[in-house]
């Protein structure tokens, strides 16, 4: 699971409101600093299992991937320190959508992620689904490996995580029986972008 999940959960029993003050903000970042980001300008969240990577699209909402070290060296972002945002609305446009590319998935807010995850929300088929993408280093196209949800991904999974380079990922992959696109925009999680995730935003309002 993410980050210190568990312990989150049985000290947060309940579902979580956007609108929560600040000092209940920092009672579930005392619980749990991975679960909440400090600011809304951090990146990369450490905590004690891992990191969580962070996107900030200038439609709204968020990207949220729980990172690997690929996953890291691929967005050349620190292991061992906290980044932050661009204040560049464009620039942090441009992280999102190479966000989106080591399989990221856009949430309202992170409380909304926060609910699904814990269950105090049913969580959809595309919040469920695992989707894992390697990026050749030479030539266009994309090697996708999908599964419906975690409960069906093989219990070696974990190889994958350990993957530090991008081929030694595809080759792994492949093992597991990843597809190849040629054309990454015919990918749907690809395709479909932030700015149509907007839908889902407008009715949960």
């Amino acid at each position: 699971m993410f980050l210190d999940l568990f312990s989150w959960v049985f000290r947060v029993p309940h579902s979580i409101d956007d609108d929560d003050d600040d000092d209940d903000l920092e009672d579930h970042r005392t619980s749990c600093p991975a679960i909440v980001t400090r600011t809304p300008t951090q990146r990369t969240v450490f905590g004690s299992r891992g990191c969580n990577i962070y996107g900030y699209p200038s439609s709204g909402g968020i990207w949220l991937k729980e990172a690997d070290v690929l996953d890291l060296l691929y967005l050349s972002l620190s292991r061992s320190e906290v980044c932050h945002r661009s204040t560049d609305p464009n620039e942090e446009d441009e992280f999102c959508d190479r966000l989106r590319r080591v399989g990221a998935k856009w949430w309202v807010s992170r409380w909304d992620w926060a609910n699904a995850t814990i269950g105090a929300r049913e969580a959809t088929e595309e919040e469920l689904k695992v989707v894992m993408y390697g990026w050749p280093a030479e030539g266009a196209g994309v090697w996708v490996l999908r599964y419906e949800s975690k409960r069906d991904v093989p219990d070696d999974f974990g190889r994958l995580r350990l993957a530090l380079t991008m081929e030694e990922s595809i080759a792994r992959m492949r093992e597991y029986g990843a597809e190849f696109t040629e054309d990454a925009s015919q990918v749907p999680e690809l395709r479909d972008g932030y700015r149509n995730q907007s839908d889902r935003r407008t009715a949960e309002t």
